[in-house]
């Protein structure tokens, strides 16, 4: 059943490409059905619309598709709740697109001493939708422990930019003004760590800085993955060949 369901929605799709379907030839399905927001499907087709509104399909040059989402409407609805948001970065996409899908730029997403931490799949994440950020007062070494411990996973900065632009996009402000945030998902040479925000004048800024360092302005975000309850010692998908857990 699923596959004859799967090769339906295929044939459907190749139908409104080529132009046989037209969009409005769905409505009559669909007027009368009840839209739930905490419906994982509904969810992902919000995000690929957001993503293709981005321009996604003419930047990577290719046709944009995100998976499945894998968080249940429970965990949707919890998410709302908690003022978090769910996202999803997509696999393949590197910092250099990210920037010109986000539209921002920086000097950190061409610069050979960042590394590259582009998805190999799709990720999906729970995240705060704050404003500004948690874990402050803590050095960035601690952050990459205190995340990775408890089974969250540590923003880069591609996963940042992103973040950054759902924020925007979802309630018209901008997070972390006149904060700082580690990214420990990445490094920066051989032994810094990148710190990222938004300035008092509404610029996007990002620096180099040394892990030990620790300030009342910075802190960090995190992401929390799906059937998660981010436990100490809970088995998740590990960051640790990007971040700073063995320095």
């Amino acid at each position: 059943m699923e596959n004859s369901k799967n090769q339906m929605l295929k044939l459907i799709d190749n139908m409104l490409n080529a132009n046989v379907l037209q969009r409005t030839d769905l409505k009559r399905f669909t007027a009368n059905l009840e839209h739930s927001p905490d419906d994982p499907e509904m969810l992902r087709l919000e995000l690929e619309s957001w993503y293709r509104g981005m321009g996604v399909d003419q930047i990577i040059g290719r046709k944009f598709e995100l998976s499945p989402c894998p968080f249940t409407s429970e965990e949707i609805r919890s998410s709302r709740e908690n003022g978090e948001s769910i996202l999803c970065f997509p696999k393949g996409i590197t910092r250099e697109q990210i920037g010109e899908l986000t539209r921002i730029s920086s000097w950190a997403l061409k610069d050979p001493l960042v590394t590259a931490a582009t998805e190999q799949e799709d990720c999906w994440i729970r995240t705060s939708a704050a404003l500004s950020p948690s874990l402050m007062k803590h050095t960035g070494l601690e952050v990459a422990h205190l995340v990775e411990d408890s089974g969250h996973l540590n923003f880069s900065l591609e996963r940042y930019l992103l973040f950054v632009a759902r924020v925007r996009f979802l309630t018209g402000n901008t997070p972390d003004s006149e904060y700082w945030i580690w990214l420990p998902r990445g490094r920066y040479d051989r032994s810094g760590m990148l710190i990222a925000g938004f300035d008092r004048n509404g610029c996007f800024n990002v620096h180099g800085w040394m892990p030990q360092f620790s300030a009342s302005f910075l802190g960090a975000r995190f992401g929390t993955l799906p059937g998660s309850a981010a436990k100490v010692g809970s088995s998740i998908v590990s960051d640790s060949d990007l971040s700073f857990t063995k320095i």
